[in-house]
């Protein structure tokens, strides 16, 4: 792994700096610290000013304080995740580990001994809180947990499954470099941070530049910008498209897609008070939807299906709705193959700020491992070097504004086989650290959001747009597959 040039390094070791600072480390103290590649807070090299004698080296080394307020001397550190990508990355990082050697049932031990347990469901985010609820409920050895902002406050929201975060030694101050959409994530309904992640998963727009200047005449992403600058500017553009192409090119990928970026721009949660809230931004919504689905504005392709990936390569839409980790998934549209679409398309934020997915970290509050569970979060999520091999690992934006404004700066690159998708190589990182610094999410999060979203954007795509049902109708067949879900004390009518 290596850094472009050197004007990175020193920016991040002033950062390290003021990492250390935030533990209790002064590096004024240190006489000297140098901070090789790839940055790391954990390995600081000090030279004495003078000579140390012989039987001043048998002085035992001052160790920092127990931080945390959670149980300790466990002899298996257990990591918990329902699949085998993020966890097994951050745990090389953490271990100083080939990330092939990372595995379920893998004989790994911490710089302390302590034995490292993984365990690897191999299940579908959807499927996940299942698999833990079972875990828990069999009082297996859970000491960190990876989870998905869709179903974390299932777990988040139970006191007994979950501890703050400033239990483990961790206090919010030394979180202020976070993107706070983040941290909202991260939080219980009583407001108490629970979960961090060490990479934000703002999305954006990605759009066949070729196509724009065939159908918009337009040049630039900051001229695609202004056409779909806001939802009826994108009603309005898509329409064009639809007019131009006579029909053959639609600018969105799918209703699914544009469900996705538009939940980044409401402003009151699916639940209020115990009860299904289907407010009128989600009528918006549905008039937005219908409006593009009849006129060929969006695809009518479902998404995630064979259809919806290669309809950006056979130009039957020119746009796709996609998150930073997107572009490490060769599952959309744009980067699914090699086709005669390479490299010709660019990015731009899009109408509305937005993130989709991301992983986050929390900790069980019976480990008893809290040593090894602060020092693996703090590594993975606030740590200059964890941050550093984690932008190296995956096209996450670092967690960290200092960091991700400097490998910006940097001109940084995560993966070329990712940006020669994109025309001369179009810096994405820039566009998704302006969408995540836009989000807001306070006071909109609920427990069962992925649920409930799903059971929306299916009923507006079956009732309203494909059986042109009314709204009213349309209403009651989200308020019945809501009930369906039996979601605890959730009251749809």
């Amino acid at each position: 792994m290596k850094f472009k040039n050197t004007a990175i390094v020193t920016a991040l070791s002033f950062i390290a700096t003021i990492a250390l600072t935030a533990c209790g480390h002064d590096p004024m103290m240190d006489d000297e610290i140098e901070i090789p590649e790839p940055v790391s807070t954990r390995e600081i090299v000090t030279e004495p000013t003078e000579e140390v004698t012989e039987e001043e080296t048998t002085e035992p080394a001052p160790t920092e304080p127990n931080r945390t307020m959670l149980g300790s001397g466990g002899d298996t550190f257990t990591v918990l995740s329902w699949n085998p990508y993020d966890a097994s990355y951050l745990l090389a990082d953490w271990l100083g580990m080939d990330v092939n050697n990372v595995k379920d049932g893998a004989d790994m031990k911490t710089k302390s001994g302590t034995k490292v347990k993984f365990i690897c469901l191999s299940v579908g985010g959807s499927d996940a809180y299942e698999y833990y609820d079972k875990l828990f409920n069999e009082g297996e050895d859970i000491d960190v947990y990876l989870c998905e902002p869709d179903w974390a406050l299932k777990l988040l929201n139970n006191d007994s499954r979950s501890a703050p975060i400033e239990a483990l030694g961790i206090s919010e101050d030394e979180l202020s470099e976070m993107y706070p959409y983040t941290l909202e994530q991260g939080r219980d309904n009583k407001g108490v941070l629970k979960a961090l992640t060490w990479g934000a998963s703002p999305g954006c727009f990605a759009y066949n530049a070729e196509l724009a200047e065939k159908y918009l005449n337009v040049k630039t992403p900051e001229e695609m910008q202004v056409k779909v600058a806001d939802w009826e500017k994108f009603k309005e553009t898509a329409k064009t498209v639809s007019e131009v192409s006579k029909g053959k090119t639609a600018l969105a990928d799918s209703v699914g897609g544009m469900w996705t970026a538009y939940t980044g721009k409401l402003t009151s949660p699916l639940i209020n008070d115990n009860k299904l809230n289907i407010s009128n931004e989600i009528k918006q919504f549905a008039d937005l939807a219908k409006d593009l689905w009849d006129c060929g504005g969006v695809s009518k392709n479902g998404q995630w299906t064979d259809d919806w990936m290669y309809a950006g390569q056979k130009e039957c839409c020119m746009g796709y709705f996609i998150p930073s980790w997107g572009f490490d998934n060769y599952g959309f549209g744009m980067t699914v193959t090699e086709g005669n679409t390479l490299g010709k398309w660019a990015l731009c934020e899009g109408p509305s700020p937005y993130s989709w997915g991301g992983t986050m970290l929390a900790v069980n509050t019976a480990t008893d491992n809290g040593n090894e569970a602060l020092d693996f979060i703090y590594y993975s999520t606030i740590d200059v070097s964890g941050l550093i091999d984690s932008a190296y690992q995956a096209s996450y934006v670092p967690n960290c504004l200092d960091v991700t404004s400097f490998l910006i700066e940097d001109e940084f690159i995560y993966d070329d086989e990712i940006t020669k998708h994109f025309i001369n190589g179009q810096d994405y990182m820039s566009i998704l650290d302006r969408n995540a610094k836009a989000l807001d999410y306070t006071g909109i999060i609920t427990e069962y959001d992925a649920d409930i979203k799903i059971a929306i954007v299916d009923s507006i795509s079956q009732k309203y747009l494909k059986d042109g049902n009314s709204w009213e109708e349309t209403c009651e067949y989200i308020e019945d597959k809501v009930e369906a879900l039996m979601l605890p004390d959730l009251k749809t009518r």
